[in-house]
């Protein structure tokens, strides 16, 4: 089988901007790695709920009592760990809070999140992937919230059409037939830049907008002038160790598009998963909705509505947002399957086996908009880091720090250095992994 080269991800120039929202930049943050039980990070991301009703009542360390909400997970009972009663002191209490992934409130001042975060561990430890993160999904008219680098809110891919475009470079990536370098690969074998090739449009684009836009523009050139360097990095240009991870796979078809967000994200969902069998990236996150306003029309939910104005604040009682929340957990238990069908690309069992499942939230209670009560799904082999029953674990936080099973999520993958990640105010103990995970 053919390797992903640079010339791959770059055969479009139209690919390189679509890389910018979820490949990390240059800079590196000081986290460092190690070999982990796990090899893949995978990030199942939703708005907060309705604690009372997702709160699974009479629930032990070995035994899950499962509530109406959260019993579409009860197939995943034996590889599963429900946690709540987290506190995000602060960092993700009220819309647009970044706390959820990041363990940082608006005030601080250089926020990462914990894809992005591992990903930089990972490169450090010179795990090298095609990819070193994907972030997809959400709804793209809104305004992001969710996912951080430099401080700077990263925008996911919300279309799976340009989502495996930029993934499997157009369909053609993985294909061994595909051998002829087209123009665009000469360019780039000439050294010449997407930017460069762009530099018209770009300053007459950048002419015509005002100071606030045009910061946006340049912010956005730099990042694709940065992936280009980091791919020629990962193809080992000028490096005597090497490039990247080789893929030896073939491309999947290529999807449509979903007729709304939350079914474009279960697409996403399953294109992130087929990333991960042909060890494009070790690392990916997918959104499902946004906090501020998602249209959902899904007849096994209810009459269509919005997700937050309607089904958290106007419904009473709050009968489409149960049945939203069994949905998604149908959705994660689907990726689970999806995992446990694929064999992992070392050999070594399934892809379910070495993977960390990871349900994170923005807030724990949405309904009264509160951080204090922040909770967590955790599912997946994870090369045997976590500690399972055959009944299912609960576990209560007590309060202490959400940040906690963040950093057993990174721990999993090897991750032992935590400088530069969550509140800068917070004690020590809230950058160790969560008591009893493991």
């Amino acid at each position: 089988m053919r390797h992903f080269t640079r010339r791959d991800f770059t055969r479009h120039l139209g690919l390189a901007a679509l890389f910018s929202p979820f490949i990390a930049l240059l800079n590196n943050e000081p986290a460092k790695a190690q070999a982990g039980k796990a090899k893949y990070l995978f990030i199942f991301f939703t708005n907060g709920t309705e604690p009372a009703v997702w709160s699974p009542r009479g629930s032990s360390d070995s035994s899950i009592s499962f509530s109406q909400m959260t019993e579409p997970l009860s197939p995943l009972k034996s590889n599963l760990i429900l946690i709540e009663k987290l506190s995000s002191h602060g960092t993700a209490n009220s819309h647009a809070a970044p706390g959820g992934l990041t363990g940082m409130g608006h005030g601080a001042p250089i926020h990462i999140s914990l894809d992005q975060f591992v990903s930089d561990a990972l490169r450090n430890a010179g795990v090298r992937t095609q990819i070193p993160n994907l972030v997809l999904g959400g709804v793209p008219t809104e305004q992001q919230s969710t996912f951080f680098r430099d401080g700077r809110a990263i925008t996911p891919i919300a279309s799976p059409t340009q989502a495996y475009q930029a993934i499997f470079s157009g369909g053609g990536g993985l294909d061994p037939s595909t051998t002829a370098p087209t123009a665009a690969e000469e360019r780039l074998r000439r050294k010449r830049s997407v930017l460069d090739l762009m530099t018209r449009e770009l300053n007459q684009l950048s002419q015509a907008l005002g100071a606030q836009e045009r910061e946006k523009l340049e912010m956005h050139a730099e990042s694709i002038r940065q992936l280009e360097q980091r791919l020629a990095a990962q193809a080992g240009e000028g490096d005597p160790n090497g490039g990247v991870i080789p893929v030896t796979c073939n491309a999947p078809g290529g999807p449509g598009n979903g007729s709304e967000p939350l079914r474009n994200s279960v697409i996403l969902m399953d294109l992130a998963i087929q990333a991960f069998a042909c060890d494009i990236t070790r690392v990916a996150s997918v959104q499902f909705g946004h906090h501020q306003s998602t249209q959902v029309s899904i007849p096994e939910v209810g009459a269509p509505g919005d997700w937050h104005n309607g089904f958290m604040h106007s419904d009473n009682p709050r009968t489409r947002l149960v049945n939203l929340e069994r949905w998604l957990c149908k959705q994660f238990v689907a990726a689970a399957e999806k995992l446990k069908s694929l064999p992992a690309p070392d050999g070594n069992g399934t892809l379910f086996d070495q993977t960390v499942m990871l349900w994170a939230r923005d807030m724990g209670d949405a309904v009264a908009h509160d951080g204090s009560d922040m909770r967590f799904v955790i599912s997946g082999g994870a090369g045997g880091y976590f500690r399972y029953s055959g009944n299912g674990r609960y576990i209560a936080g007590n309060g202490d720090y959400h940040m906690r099973v963040l950093v057993a999520a990174g721990d999993a993958m090897g991750v032992t250095s935590w400088q530069g990640f969550g509140d800068p105010a917070a004690p020590a103990s809230a950058r160790t992994p969560l008591s009893g995970l493991s």
